[in-house]
């Protein structure tokens, strides 16, 4: 900063700036301009502005378009503007503006100019966070947007249009019709909508043309002045033109001639020119050679990279940057400064001026380059990132001006050249494949460039100019194009190569792989996309085929450059995700045969080029399942990553789609042979289709192997079935992708749409996407629960999707959580279960579907499953599941329908007239042999034909080279032919020659050793069971006899000695004399194992897998009832156990330890030789046994050839029955095949179990017998027991009968017992007692509920204009204010303590208790404080420190316990009253008042009753506990009562305000009452406070005795005379009833009977009576007061109310407020239907605190109009005093006579007229002292439920009015605003600006407001906030779209709409004070809201 001062010492020693060489003459005359500027400087701007104007307009000519010169101006302009100065100078910019406006004011000049704007668009520039609109419907590019004034008032009803926050800025589009259609412009913007626009005057910017230029220049010379500064500093020297800018901008923005004058300057080379050429002035001359300088310094500071051979033509590419005019060179410093704000937005500001526009583009083009070298350098890219696109986008989403850059500046060249550079700079070696052989480079993807996505700007545009059809269409014309952009591609290929870790976990997890993913999603694959998109026909198939022919090139150089040839099998450790040569072949290819009718010979490669092409793609494929199995475990999570994100929606289509579709052109081109075994071989599970019982996997572990193995069948099953682009339309293709969604979960709409796979760079939806939606699902309405707990709009799929559609094998390709696809399995069995159509296993298997044809001329790639290789895999997997336990169902699901689609695939193949061809892969004829060599599976079958196939039996399959056996001739065992080894213990091994020993086998299994002339047969129980030898399935009845076996199957000798056997000529087996073994069937049998010795091969018939093997000679075998491989265990084989006792078969014995292999020394050697195992089984005959494995049943397989059902609901037997009933019907031979099997099979299966089945029989019935017995002895002893019990009792029984009565006697005399209660901590049960009390857990919140109820019957609604507000403050009188003003009226009139006890408080800030209804012990309550302190309170949302817990058993809040009496419950406690006559009544009950004691702290139960005082005392804010600032004994007494008020008016509101009961309407759920407890608690601090000296009114209790005589017109007793109000004591009539009622009830004993309440009751009621009828008539005029008191049935009451006030001033017509109804309409009626409503008010709370005393039910009352007669007669007033009588019901019925009040006034009122006298002569009195008071006093306001301010239905309208509007606090614009709920307040949340005291605005004002709580409406984001107390929760939205979703942050932009059962809710836990319960979320907010 230093250097720059210096520098301006040197300017301002020169004594101006270069520009004064533009506008002077210089020599002497220049002393004289000076002069006079400085005159005019002295004489003032509006001075000097005139004389300017007339000096231009003498300078300007009508045909001089050039801009006026005027040498007076350019000297003042010197001063004015000289660089030498700082440029912030205010004074400076009103000069210019004064001298702009020519001698007007400069408001003046800015209006007039405005009246010329005849701009067709509006051009409003936005910057970040600004809100604005995007219509979809309207507009052309993806990228237009609107201002919101623009779109209010244009026509977008039914739109699709959302709001959105801009994230760079923008610009408003209306108007542009390049842009959007002109059916979206509002009336401002158009062409039609400047027609009549006048023309501009010639002197009105006049001044403005002259001073335009210098302003510029001005500007630019600060930039010079500040290149060499750092980023910061170039930051501080934009803010220091802020003032310069801010002017600009102002000057844009008045419309088009400003603009117009503007550009004027900007454009004009002849002007840039001769302001920055060099000056004859010496001091100018210096100054603009240290410009100049530092200008060409900037110019060669921004390097440009290698430009590309031939692009030397390419200007914008080579050279250095030349600039002609002002606009040019503020682009280069825009660039330079990293494009700061303003000058961006002045920049945009101007676009609506065409000329500016072009010129702009322009010079944006030119600089482009230079824009990618900053993009690498800055230090702050995402920010450049986002500026940059804000300029870019408004320049080339025109179409028109994008393509003329492109086609005169070459704009493509200079993006993709310029991308290029920058990947290019950042590459590194590839370490694909061999790293020596490798001489490709990709990106660095841990590079800054990649991590910091620095290339999005170059990406972002390039889309956006591809996505105009002619300069895509100009870019695939040109091959020196295409190439470049290859190349470009080429550095991505192969990029970020995972290597497996082997050993251990990696110890870094890089995150390189997201930035790799980012790269390909916006740098290939949407630029694809977007050229793609505009390939629709076959006039476009030639720029296809340009692109593929340059793919392929590419591929093949990519190829060289790794070293990848046709012998390399790749690395199976490494892989890439990253192949976008591949996929731009593959997408290409895709279109060029979809969509323009292409012929796949014209795309396609050779056929060895198309196998290299595979080899890529196979082996992503195959890691990608390798790591969902958990392979690549030890790289980290990464890696799972990767594979989750290739299959992500946003990204699918453009991966993995793409590289399926590459494979099945090649599975369907390429021999089927060789790609099916490529497959395996990737898969790495060849190894493991081995029957060798010591064949490993040398890749696979043994966790792994199963599970690859699934994997390699889901590949392939996907590969044969998806037609995702090769025979699905697009409307098909959109079902299947949304059904796929549903049956993963339901969805929300939203949901739908943002995870339906897209094409990326392109967010448009399908066009059926509402049509297909609502076929394939239902929509499930918004719900919730009272707990709060609130779902949104649900899309479910329908029942006939789960039938038909359901697809697992699409699932599995598109669920990127394994969980996703179990989820649809269990939804699926859900639905299977609830539609009756579950198997009756219950074990369903995936419904897998058939696929649908292939589009022409695609080659269907079910092709690779029509070949014996894949046919003889087949094979294999179900042999291994039918004898391997390890296989699971899901491998045996595929393996059935893979082997259903070869059938379904043949089957039409031959109806269509189709032959089978013979392998040719192969060379050389496959000899018909039953032995198949192991893993060579093209040489099992003849044929490739299925129904062959499936018939044929596999006899034997060899297995490799290993030793055979040796034998002596005669079928001795040689013992000279055995070594035997010394172990480490002394003991003999066997040893064998050659050859590693076998692996022992599992138990049930026996030996099979052939040689020629000799055979032997080892039972496996002489063998040992390894631990990994299952057992359990032996156990199994699926058990059937093997085909190959005599009758007599072999089984182990207790001697164990080789058996030998014979061979009959017709090839039957017979054994030595033996005794017949114990027999038992075995399904899996039939497989042997053992070796040919020499050439010898035995041979077999061809035929079914039941047939007979004949053997020649002699020799050992071993038959096992089950097959299972394991792997080979290291150390020495184990030795061979000897059988057990033979009482049962050898498969049922348990495995015992496993001795050494010496105990066998008669073993036969093994000798060198073939090793083979014995299978003798067809695929047909492996299914059938498998279905009776399934299915647990032998013979359970029923042929069914005719059914054709085409459902795929079913378990494992239901799809094996299904295929093989497909492959009968389709194939005569199958047909027998399976026929001849079953009677093959199960005949044999009959005649070998005969034997066994009865002695099975026979060992049953012994069981039963033997049971039988037992039970027997069982029942006998147990009739003996209850025989003894019953002969006890009845001894017992006569002893209690003959006590029975003196013990009811003794029960009798017994007092009652207390009512018991169980505390929740102890789990006790034992009553309250005073010595140890039980409480109730409560919570305490101060509420301010009732003062929010207002006296507007309409409700209020949250205001959206400023009239709507001014209306609100007018009409919201709330009950709070009006209680307010009241006590204010009653302080200045009445004495302080008498006014106290008129009143109640906690209309706001009262305390409200509420319990779950749990009690504890109150010692348990303080042990569990302490247990709670004593944990750890990180995180902890109790405030324990202040008695927070929370319930042990609900989990419920808590902050206090409310001891309960132990008097509740006990009849004995209450007072019973001694006579019925009510003149007693009333002298009881003031003797009870008389007689109170006042309590003493003595117990437990009175310390816990101080101590919950205390918690109700604290529990609200103080300045709502008392009225006044010094507290006193009545104000105290005030609080306590109004507690008591508090709770009756709070349960009253949650019972609707009224206690009529109605079935259809919803109540509230009240909460269990605690009133009772606290009603205890309260008369406890009452009695002490009345009885606390003589503070109370009168001093005692004489107060309240006082009150109760004046109630009841009787002396007090023990007093002399009547009774005497004394001055200055409220009127009767104007203290509160309820007040009234709840003194005497807590001041009473707190057990009373029910006739004290009633004649309490009874008597206030009067009181009210009188009060409610004076206050009627001083609602009424003379005239109606006349007629009120003359007829009715109120009359008598009212004259005499009447009469006693007449005289007095109370009555005054000018006081009167108007009435609501007019002389005209009122009746007699009104006035009684008021009165009655005044008296509801007290009668309702009456009846509820009677309810609550007798521990009742408040009274059932249906009908609302008997709401009044019911309570009186409820509370026994009906006869005392009742303003419901038959004479009222009569003239409400129209029966009403006049005569029916003839009686005297005294006669008809009775005692109530004596009373009545006296009240209304008090207040006669009060009147004529404060006659404005008393009528106000009386007046009764009724007051409306209260309620949460209603919102508009549309949310539209709250945003717009409420998102910008100040704060009434700070008047600033808050960044969160935020609406009170209850009041209308608009708040800032979060913000500083409105703190008072610490405590931020909303805090605050949930204080003020709520009493600690307060409801929100946070206007930016949608969503309702709740404060309480020290906490804050997000409750949720109220506002859903259209489709019942929330849109939290607003961040989809939708229409919202209020949901009225939401708001609802919201309002309900409001009133009923739950939100601490039914909110989870709470946070504290500390203040800070």
């Amino acid at each position: 900063m230093e250097d720059n001062g210096e520098k301006r010492v040197s300017m301002a020693e020169a004594g101006g700036g270069e520009g004064g060489s533009g506008l002077t003459s210089g020599g002497p005359s220049s002393q004289m301009g000076i002069l006079t500027a400085q005159v005019l400087l002295k004489k003032g701007k509006r001075y000097a502005a005139k004389y300017l104007r007339d000096e231009c307009l003498r300078n300007l000519s009508p045909e001089d378009s050039q801009i006026p010169r005027t040498q007076v101006l350019g000297e003042l302009l010197d001063l004015l503007l000289n660089p030498a100065m700082r440029i912030k100078n205010w004074d400076t910019i009103d000069w210019l503006k004064w001298l702009m406006a020519a001698g007007r004011t400069p408001d003046d000049f800015f209006n007039t100019v405005r009246r010329y704007d005849n701009a067709t668009t509006c051009g409003l520039v936005w910057t970040a966070n600004f809100v604005a609109y995007r219509c979809r419907t309207c507009g052309i590019s993806p990228c237009m947007s609107l201002c919101a004034q623009c779109f209010q008032e244009g026509n977008h009803e039914g739109h699709d249009f959302n709001m959105f926050r801009s994230q760079a800025g923008g610009a408003c589009d209306c108007g542009n019709s390049a842009v959007m259609k002109e059916s979206g412009f509002c009336h401002r913007h158009g062409s039609q909508a400047q027609l009549n626009k006048p023309e501009v005057p010639p002197d009105l910017l006049a001044i403005a043309d002259a001073l335009m230029p210098r302003i510029f220049l001005r500007f630019i010379q600060h930039c010079r002045e500040h290149s060499l500064g750092t980023l910061d500093q170039v930051l501080v020297a934009m803010e220091e033109s802020s003032l310069f800018l801010d002017l600009l901008q102002d000057l844009s923005r008045l419309g088009a001639a400003m603009r117009k004058t503007m550009t004027k300057s900007l454009c004009n080379p002849k002007v840039y020119s001769e302001l920055t050429r060099s000056s004859s002035n010496h001091s100018n001359k210096e100054y603009q050679a240290q410009s100049r300088k530092l200008y060409k310094d900037a110019l060669n500071s921004i390097p440009f990279g290698e430009v590309p051979p031939g692009y030397q033509d390419v200007v914008t590419l080579n050279g250095p940057l030349i600039h002609k005019t002002f606009l040019d060179e503020i682009v280069f410093w825009t660039v330079k400064f990293e494009f700061p704000q303003k000058l961006v937005c002045l920049l945009l500001n101007m676009l609506p001026d065409t000329e500016y526009e072009d010129a702009f583009a322009r010079a944006f083009v030119q600089h482009y380059s230079r824009i990618s070298v900053m993009l690498v350098q800055s230090t702050d890219s995402e920010t450049l990132s986002n500026r940059v696109v804000h300029v870019s986008v408004q320049l080339f989403s025109d179409q028109d001006l994008a393509y003329r850059m492109t086609d005169s500046f070459h704009l493509l060249h200079v993006m993709i050249v310029s991308l290029k550079n920058m990947m290019k700079s950042i590459c590194v070696p590839s370490t694909l494949h061999d790293k020596l052989r490798n001489s490709h480079r990709v990106v660095n993807c841990a590079d800054h460039v990649m991590k910091n996505h620095c290339y999005w700007p170059l990406v972002s545009d390039l889309n956006n100019v591809l996505s105009h059809k002619p300069i895509a269409v100009k870019f695939m014309s040109d091959p020196r194009l295409i190439q470049e952009w290859f190349s470009f591609l080429s550095m991505f290929q192969g990029m970020n190569v995972n290597v497996r870790e082997l050993t251990q976990h990696v110890e870094f997890e890089p995150q390189t792989y997201y930035a790799a993913f980012s790269a390909e999603l916006e740098a290939s694959a949407s630029p694809m996309w977007a050229l793609v998109s505009h390939l629709r026909d076959s006039e476009t198939r030639h720029y296809t085929f340009s692109v593929l022919k340059e793919c392929l090139h590419a591929l093949n150089n990519w190829f060289t450059a790794v070293g990848f040839s046709h012998s390399d099998l790749g690395d199976p450790y490494q892989v890439s995700f990253h192949l976008p040569l591949h996929r731009y072949y593959s997408v290409f290819m895709c279109q060029a045969v979809k969509a323009q009718g292409a012929q796949l010979d014209e795309v396609l490669p050779p056929q060895d080029l198309l196998h290299l092409i595979m080899v890529h793609p196979l082996r992503l494929q195959a890691a990608f399942y390798e790591i969902l199995s958990g392979m690549w475990v030890r790289n980290g999570l990464q890696i799972k990553g990767q594979a989750m994100t290739y299959i992500q929606c946003h990204f699918c289509n453009s991966m993995v789609d793409a590289d399926l579709y590459l494979l099945q052109i090649c599975a369907g081109e390429l021999p089927p042979d060789n790609f099916i075994l490529t497959a395996l071989d990737r898969f790495h599970v060849l190894e493991s289709l081995s029957v060798s019982p010591r064949a490993s996997n040398s890749f696979l572990d043994s966790e792994h192997e199963m599970t690859i193995l699934e994997s390699c069948l889901t590949f392939l099953a996907t590969l044969m079935t998806v037609r995702t682009n090769i025979g699905l339309s697009e409307s098909e293709l959109a079902q299947l992708e949304m059904v796929t969604l549903l049956c993963m979960g339901d969805k929300t709409h939203s949901q739908l749409m943002e995870f339906m796979p897209e094409k990326c760079g392109s967010a448009a939806q399908s066009r059926d996407f509402e049509a297909v939606l609502n076929k394939v699902s239902s929509y499930r309405a918004p719900n919730f629960e009272a707990s709060g707990t609130m779902q949104q709009g649900m899309y479910i799929p329908r029942d006939e999707v789960w039938e038909n559609l359901y697809d697992p094998i699409y699932i599995l390709l598109r669920a990127v959580q394994r969980r996703d696809f179990q989820a649809s399995l269990d939804r699926f069995k859900l639905f299977c279960k609830q539609s009756g159509k579950m198997s009756s296993s219950g074990n369903l298997w995936p419904p897998f579907r058939l696929p649908g044809n292939v589009t022409s001329p695609y080659t269907d790639p079910q092709r690779i499953i029509a070949c014996r290789s894949f046919h003889a895999v087949l094979f294999m997997l179900l042999y291994k599941a039918l004898n391997e336990v390890s296989t699971t169902d899901h491998l045996l699901a595929l393996t059935v329908y893979l082997l259903e689609l070869a059938v379904e695939y043949q089957a039409k193949h031959r109806s269509q007239g189709g032959e089978v061809m013979a392998a040719q892969f192969y060379d050389g004829v496959i000899e018909a042999d039953d032995d198949k060599p192991d893993g060579q599976f093209c040489k099992w079958f003849v044929t490739d034909d299925i129904f062959t196939n499936v018939n044929s039996v596999v006899s034997r399959i060899h297995l490799n080279p290993t030793p055979s056996v040796s034998s002596c001739s005669d079928g001795e065992l040689d013992g000279s032919d055995l070594e035997m080894d010394e172990l480490e213990g002394g003991e003999p091994r066997l040893a064998l020659h050659e050859a590693p020993r076998p692996l022992p086998l599992p138990a049930g299994c026996e030996l099979v050793l052939y040689h020629q002339g000799a055979t032997a047969v080892v039972s496996s129980g002489a063998l040992p069971t390894t631990p990994e030898t299952p057992t359990q399935d032996l156990m199994s009845p699926l058990a059937l006899p093997p085909p190959t076996l005599t009758p007599t199957s072999p089984v182990s000798t207790p001697t164990n000695m080789l058996v030998p056997m014979t061979h009959t000529p017709d090839g039957a087996s017979t054994r030595a004399s033996l005794p017949a073994p114990v027999q038992y069937p075995s399904l899996l049998a039939g497989n042997e194992v053992g070796r040919i010795a020499g050439n010898g091969r035995s041979s077999s018939n061809n035929g079914p897998s039941c047939s007979n093997r004949g053997h020649h000679g002699r020799c050992f075998m071993l038959q096992h009832h089950y097959h299972q491989r394991t792997r080979r265990p290291a150390g020495p084989t184990k030795a061979l156990l000897p059988a057990t006792d033979g009482s049962s078969p050898p498969a049922f014995q348990a495995s015992p330890p496993t001795p050494e292999l010496s105990h066998f020394s008669s073993l036969p050697q093994l000798d060198s030789g073939d090793e083979y195992v014995a299978v003798d089984e067809s695929i047909i005959s492996l299914l059938i046994k498998l279905h009776s494995k399934l299915t647990g049943k032998p013979n359970s397989y029923r042929p069914n050839f005719s059914d054709t059902s085409d459902s795929r609901i079913g378990d494992g037997p239901f799809f094996i029955a299904k295929l093989l009933n497909k492959i009968g019907r389709n194939d005569p031979s199958a047909k027998q095949g399976i026929l001849d099997t079953i009677s093959c099979i199960y005949c044999k299966r009959e005649e070998d179990s005969s034997a066994s089945s009865e002695e099975e029989a026979r060992a049953r019935e012994e069981k039963r017998k033997r049971a039988k017995e037992r039970q027997k002895r069982v029942m006998a002893e147990f009739a003996n027991r209850q025989r003894q019990f019953m002969e006890q009792n009845r001894a017992e029984a006569a002893e209690f009968e003959a006590s029975g009565n003196d013990a009811m006697e003794v029960e009798e005399e017994q007092p009652e017992r207390h009512k018991e209660y169980d505390c929740v901590i102890c789990n006790q049960s034992i009553p309250s007692t005073p010595e140890r009390p039980v409480g109730l857990v409560v919570l305490l919140q101060a509420t301010s509920v009732l003062g929010h109820r207002t006296s507007s019957q309409k409700p209020l609604s949250v205001p959206t204009s400023d009239s709507e507000r001014t209306r609100l403050k007018q009409r919201r009188f709330t009950l709070g204010q009006y209680m307010e003003e009241r006590a204010d009226t009653l302080n200045r009139h009445f004495d302080y303590n008498s006014w106290l006890v008129s009143m109640n408080i906690g209309w706001e800030g009262g305390v409200h208790v509420q319990t779950c209804g749990h009690h504890l012990h109150l010692d348990c309550h303080q042990s569990y404080l302490l247990a709670l302190r004593s944990q750890n309170r990180q995180n902890n949302p109790l405030n324990v420190d202040k008695g927070e817990y929370s319930c042990p058993l609900c989990r419920q809040l808590g902050n206090s316990v409310l001891p309960i009496s132990p008097e509740i419950g006990d009849l004995s406690a209450l007072v019973k009253h001694p006579s019925t006559c009510d003149n007693d009544l009333v002298e009881e009950v003031d003797r009870l008042l008389h007689d109170l004691t006042v309590p003493t702290f003595s117990s437990s139960l009175t310390n816990a009753m101080a101590r919950m005082m205390e918690d109700m005392t604290v529990a609200t804010y103080a300045k709502y506990r008392n009225v006044s600032s010094n507290p006193s004994t009545p104000s105290l007494f005030m609080f306590v009562s109004s507690i008591l008020r508090t709770n009756l008016e709070v349960e009253l509101v949650q019972r609707g305000g009224i206690l009529v009961y109605q079935a259809q309407d919803v109540k509230m759920d009240v909460k269990r009452s605690c009133l009772m407890s606290l009603l205890h608690v309260l008369g406890f601090h009452s009695k002490i406070l009345s009885g606390g000296g003589d503070s109370g009114v009168g001093g005692g209790l004489h107060w309240i005795r006082q009150t109760w005589a004046s109630i009841t017109q009787r002396p007090v007793i023990g007093s002399e005379g009547a009774v005497t109000p004394r001055e200055r004591e409220v009127p009767l009539l104007l203290r509160d009833p309820v007040t009234l009622l709840l003194q005497l009830i807590l001041l009473l004993p707190s057990r009373i009977d029910q006739g004290y309440i009633r004649c309490v009751v009874g008597n206030v009621y009067r009181v009210a009576v009188v009060g409610a009828a004076v206050s009627a008539l001083r609602s009424l005029n003379e005239s109606q007061r006349e007629q009120a008191t003359t007829s009715g049935p109120l009359a008598p009451l009212l004259a005499l109310a009447h009469n006693t006030l007449r005289d007095s001033p109370f009555f005054c017509d000018d006081q009167v407020p108007l009435a609501d109804h007019t002389q005209e309409t009122w009746t007699v009626n009104d006035v009684t239907c008021q009165v009655r409503e005044t008296c509801l008010l007290f009668l309702r709370i009456a009846a509820l605190l009677k309810a609550h005393l007798m521990e009742e039910n408040s009274p059932m009352i249906v009908d609302p109009i008997a709401e009044c007669g019911a309570l009186e007669q409820y509370l026994g007033v009906w006869d005392i005093c009742s303003v419901v009588n038959s004479a009222i019901m009569g003239n409400m019925c129209g029966t009403y006579h006049a005569s029916e009040v003839s009686s005297p006034v005294e006669t008809r009122l009775g005692n109530l007229a004596g009373g009545a006298r006296v009240w209304c002569s008090e207040v006669a009195t009060f009147a004529s002292q404060a006659q404005v008071a008393a009528s106000t006093l009386l007046t009764t306001v009724h007051f409306s439920q209260p309620r949460l301010l209603r919102l508009p239905h549309s949310y539209d309208a709250v945003f717009q009015y409420y998102h910008r509007r100040q704060c009434s606090q700070c008047n600033g614009v808050p960044k969160n605003p935020s609406v009170c709920l209850l009041c209308g307040t608009i708040v800032c949340l979060r913000e500083p600006c409105c703190k008072q005291q610490e405590v931020c605005e909303c805090v605050q004002h949930a204080i003020d407001c709520g009493a600690g709580t307060a409801i929100f409406l946070v206007v930016n984001a949608s969503t309702v906030i709740v404060i309480r107390g020290p906490r804050v929760c997000l409750w949720g939205c109220i506002h859903l779209d259209s489709f019942g979703e929330e849109d939290r942050e607003l961040k989809r932009g939708k229409p919202l709409y209020l949901s009225e059962d939401r708001y609802r809710l919201l309002e309900q836990q409001w009133l009923s004070h739950s939100f601490d319960h039914t909110n989870r979320s709470w946070i504290w907010h500390r203040d800070i809201l």
